[in-house]
């Protein structure tokens, strides 16, 4: 069962990720030295921030333009008004978006499809922007949603615990995210004794894989938080192109600190504009706890 999707805001946690690296920064501590220096990351000219996906769920779809912002800066991001949008496909088809509000630019008719590869491509300020993304022609559903209940353990709390299954393709690279919905808000993942996920290691819905390791096996996800009798549970488990799994995969390493070094996300706009344009199957599942 497919469904409408609305891609969840990221620019403020992610701020510090869409930092224009324009200088090379060295620094060396001297002993004893108390003089505090303020590195200045405002010099580069702000860019085009892009947040677009299409699915084989009924639109419309969104795409949402944004210009980035300095590193110290608070996090408001300016909208960009005022651009011409349109995405295309392999087959000629061809429909432009309309600003539904500022920044905020949504089709009408158009309907993703599997096995389609699509274009977006953004006009604005005498600049022009494309990027463009497959979506998968294999669908793969979540097979299975499972409430277990768990005895304490050295790595849980005793109580209940969801688990997603599915079926990978065999032969076939494939890419995928996990969406998770407890009463219909995203599921979050808390570092213990923390109210804020971005102060710990733990992921906030960031849950990717490919199928290197399992090619043709089972997928088993398994959701680390406690749930509640009563609790509507909702899993979607998105389809990816390589593309839009590197942004992803990059994003996340650059939050957490995974990367080597500071660096902007991997995106299918070049280095023309950051954030990216994805074309995603979603297969989504739910149940209620009982």
């Amino acid at each position: 069962m497919s469904k409408p999707i609305t891609t969840e805001p990221i620019f403020g946690k992610m701020r510090k990720a869409y930092i224009i690296l324009s200088i090379i920064v060295s620094a060396a501590l001297l002993q004893g030295c108390e003089k505090v220096i303020t590195l200045d990351f405002n010099d580069a000219e702000p860019k085009l921030v892009v947040e677009a996906i299409i699915s084989d769920g009924p639109g419309p779809y969104t795409v949402q333009l944004n210009e980035s912002a300095g590193f110290y800066e608070s996090n408001v991001f300016p909208a960009r008004e005022g651009a011409t949008v349109r995405i295309m496909d392999d087959l000629g088809n061809e429909e432009t978006l309309i600003e539904v509000s500022p920044g905020i630019y949504q089709t009408i008719n158009l309907q993703g499809e599997l096995g389609r590869t699509y274009t977006l491509l953004i006009e604005s300020e005498d600049e022009i922007y494309t990027a463009t993304s497959t979506m998968p022609s294999v669908v793969v559903p979540v097979d299975t949603l499972v409430i277990e209940y768990i005895p304490e353990n050295l790595f849980q709390d005793e109580g209940l615990y969801c688990y997603a299954y599915a079926t990978d393709p065999a032969g076939i690279a494939n890419y995928y995210r996990y969406n998770m919905f407890v009463n219909g808000a995203p599921y979050i993942t808390y570092p213990e004794n923390s109210t804020d996920p971005l102060d710990g290691k733990e992921d906030d819905n960031f849950y990717l894989s490919d199928d290197k390791y399992f090619d043709g096996n089972q997928i088993d996800i398994e959701f680390p938080n406690l749930l509640l009798i009563g609790d509507t549970v909702d899993i979607e488990l998105h389809n990816l192109d390589k593309g839009t799994y590197d942004y992803y995969r990059t994003l996340v390493e650059a939050i957490y600190g995974g990367g080597v070094a500071p660096a902007n996300p991997i995106s299918n706009f070049g280095d023309s504009a950051l954030g990216y344009f994805g074309a995603i199957s979603i297969q989504s599942r739910q149940m209620v706890v009982e």
